[in-house]
């Protein structure tokens, strides 16, 4: 990672100097007339931009346009265009002091930019503002503000992942998330590495509640959030190196590099990004629980992201970028390998698009594809002193294509249209050292659809409608689990050859969206939509250890499918005050969920666990809301919150009796009932401060409802001060120091202290 720095540092010094054809200007404060720092200035309809520099000064270069359009927006001032702007022109820009504007721009709603003020659906956005001044050592943690969503990161950044779940639906693999647009979620288990991405690089995040199956088909049973990183800018060299410190022995460096390489007609725009990290974490069982095997939850991670934006010409862009991330991380547990128990990530990601017009049509297409490698050592001493210990190694990827054009049929009609394509694979073995079971499985899986979109305005921009259908077919084949010399431990009384017959479904979701506007204060919608969720390799064709048990697998599990019902709007005043709500009725069919198969088997832990089977338990009924308010009084002061309420229950269930429990009229397992949050920003001269308070309600912990998880609330805190060129930071979570436990029963890190130091330059 060290010489990738190298070599695009050199690369974008020695490029710098080539002489360039530049727009320039500068930008003061209105009242004061000093320079501002930072503000972001960009080509008007055109993914070209920088940021001005210490003295407020901007350029733009390798521009053809004899002249351009350029916006100025900086946060806490009001944003402001300049039209037709010459080379020769030394732009002098003044910035008057504003509120921070309430209703945020979004894409991933409809493919089209739009206010979420008129979006028909609730829509919330994490913008710039919150991920500054935020408590974030993952990007997860941004979300923790949003209402109706579920983020158990328990352990904190020593946490093996984050599961993002939301509006009461169990499992992050119904939550769709997008990485720049592309999706995240593996085919193999349907959730997400939140480590791979790293918090420096998010830009603006963006969460559409609800289903909307009807655009991106499987996984957005419950909604979407799209993860918007940001751009290269259009600058010569730039960047910044950060060092950072914490409790429990966590430190870590950051660095990020930027330029323009002037190449080809337009020139390349590319950064970089690179973090190391490293702690040796705390001990995560409870004190009455620890014995000889329990260790400290250690994490060792380091990971690159780069992208790069290749102008075609004024109305079309290339871009491609790429993720490299490793990880290992301590499980908590040791007997006799140094390491002990942990779990090792290696994950490639490659994601390219083009951005452009032909004739009246834009287009948008792009491609990705992502193999990851993961590796798992677990050792632990059973009830009667038996040693036991395995090792898990799977490769598992995803490939995609993606392409949609949209045009305005007329002024107040536009139409998309568009394809997606996806591929994933799963290769897996478990190899137990103490014993002579060997288990492999794999499968494969492939995705198509087609969909389109129409969006109507009528009575003057007062009433949008929104409809949308989109035709899914998925194939599942090449499934294989073969069992050798097994013993108790995976519970097989012989050796197993099972290559599981092809099977496919398909699913047609359907979206149809209203929002009416009567006033600039007043914004109403209702909306009718699907959600569609395949079966997931491991849960086809797996027979494996989880928390819960031991998993078998089921090659006959059938897609899920959800229909939501939702009414919603809000109230704002000017740009001070905004309120919004929504209360919605998902009825769920051929849910998937975890049932037991009436038997019980050692796994090496303490006790017999449950040997236990996805299976599709007929239907669920979920009922909830959600309210959140924002108040931005003044420039300086940001204050937010939100509550949300969730009543999830399984309405029909057909089971075998003679080993099933009859789960009708049970609450989904690791669910909150209640959850809030609340938010408060100070941005001034002399200090810069973030509070967050977060609430999850009480939760069952099992399928039966056996028994209950108690509710929790934290406090993080963070302070920030800009010195020019330097950012320094301190972050404290759990600011009262009241840990917690989760759903495995290990306990929070409580209250914990991270500082960094960030040097920019340009």
């Amino acid at each position: 990672m060290k010489s990738a720095f190298c070599i695009i540092s050199l690369i974008l010094i020695s490029l710098s100097g080539y002489n360039q054809n530049c727009f320039k200007g500068k930008v003061v404060d209105s009242k004061t007339q000093k320079p501002l720092v930072g503000v972001t200035v960009k080509v008007l309809n055109k993914a070209i931009g920088t940021v001005t520099d210490l003295n407020g000064v901007f350029s733009l270069c390798d521009i053809v346009q004899k002249s351009v359009d350029l916006s100025f927006s900086h946060v806490g001032y009001k944003s402001i265009s300049k039209l037709s702007i010459n080379p020769s022109d030394f732009v002098e820009v003044s910035l008057s002091e504003s509120p921070i504007a309430l209703d945020q721009i979004v894409v991933t709603a409809t493919l089209t930019p739009q206010s979420t003020w008129e979006v028909p659906a609730l829509v919330s956005v994490i913008d710039s503002v919150r991920v500054r001044s935020q408590s974030a050592l993952n990007t997860d943690n941004y979300l923790r503000t949003i209402p109706g969503l579920y983020i158990d990161r328990s352990n904190g950044v020593f946490s093996k992942n984050a599961a993002v779940t939301m509006r009461g639906l169990d499992g992050s693999n119904r939550v769709l998330i997008l990485y720049d647009g592309a999706p995240l979620n593996k085919t193999s288990y349907g959730f997400i590495n939140w480590s791979l991405i790293s918090p420096d690089m998010v830009d603006q995040i963006e969460v559409v509640h609800g289903p909307s199956s009807a655009l991106f088909g499987n996984n957005a049973m419950a909604g979407v959030i799209n993860i918007r990183t940001k751009e290269p800018l259009n600058s010569p060299f730039y960047g910044s190196i950060t060092g950072e410190a914490g409790g429990f022995g966590l430190y870590g460096t950051r660095a990020m590099l930027g330029g323009k390489i002037p190449v080809l007609k337009k020139g390349i725009s590319i950064m970089a990004n690179g973090f190391y990290r490293k702690g040796d974490g705390y001990i995560v069982d409870p004190p009455e629980t620890r014995d000889s095997t329990s260790a400290k939850s250690y994490i060792n991670e380091k990971g690159l992201v780069v992208k790069a934006i290749i102008p075609i010409s004024d109305s079309s862009t290339f871009y491609i970028g790429g993720n490299l991330y490793e990880d290992k991380r301590g499980a908590g547990r040791a007997v006799y390998m140094s390491d002990g128990s942990f779990d090792a990530y290696t994950t490639k990601r490659l994601r390219f698009g083009y951005n452009g017009e032909i004739e009246k049509f834009k287009l948008e297409i792009y491609g990705y594809a992502q193999r990851e490698n993961y590796y798992r050592q677990n050792e632990a001493v059973n009830t009667a002193g038996d040693y036991k210990l395995f090792h898990t190694f799977q490769v598992s990827g995803d490939l995609g294509l993606w392409a949609n054009a949209s045009r305005k049929i007329s002024a107040k009609n536009e139409l998309i249209g568009g394809v997606d394509l996806k591929h994933g694979w799963m290769d897996a073995e478990d190899i137990y050292r103490t014993s002579t079971d060997d288990v492999q499985r794999k499968g494969k899986v492939t995705f198509a659809a087609m969909f389109l979109q129409d969006e109507q305005t009528f009575f003057d921009s007062k009433l949008k409608v929104l409809g949308g259908l989109r035709f899914d077919v998925a194939t599942f084949f090449d499934g294989l689990l073969k069992v050798t010399d097994p013993t108790k431990n995976t519970g097989f009384g012989r050796d197993t050859l099972a290559n599981f017959p092809k099977s496919s479904w398909n699913s047609l979701n359907p979206k149809l969206g209203i929002r009416y506007l009567p006033n600039k204060w007043l914004s109403i919608y209702g909306s009718v939509a699907s959600g569609f969720m395949p079966a997931k390799l491991d849960d086809l064709c797996s027979t494996r250890k989880i928390t819960k048990g031991f998993k078998l697998a089921n090659p006959n599990l059938k897609p899920e499918n959800l229909l939501t019902y939702e009414l919603g709007g809000g109230l704002r005043f000017n740009s001070i005050l905004r309120l919004d709500a929504a209360l919605y009725l998902s009825k769920g069919y051929d849910f998937q969920y975890f049932v037991s198969t009436g038997d019980s088997i050692d796994t090496g832990g303490d006790g017999l666990k449950p040997i236990v089977k996805r299976e599709n338990i007929t239907s669920v009924r979920i009922l909830g809301g959600e309210i959140s308010v924002s108040l931005n009084p003044f420039k300086w002061l940001i204050v937010r919150g939100n509550y949300s309420q969730n009543h999830s229950e399984i309405t029909d269930f057909k089971a075998n009796p003679l080993v099933n429990i009859d789960l009708k009229g049970k609450s989904l397992a690791e669910v909150p009932l209640n959850q809030a949050s609340g938010e408060l920003i100070l941005q001034n001269r002399f200090v810069n401060a973030g509070l967050v308070w977060v609430y999850i309600g009480s939760q069952w912990g099992d399928e039966v409802n056996s028994y209950k998880i108690d509710s929790w609330n934290t406090f993080n805190l963070r302070f920030w001060k800009d010195f020019k060129s330097i950012k320094l930071t301190l972050d404290i979570q759990d600011l009262l120091d009241n840990p917690y436990t989760d759903k495995k029963g290990l306990i929070s890190p409580g209250r914990f202290f991270q500082f960094s130091a960030t040097y920019s330059f340009k």
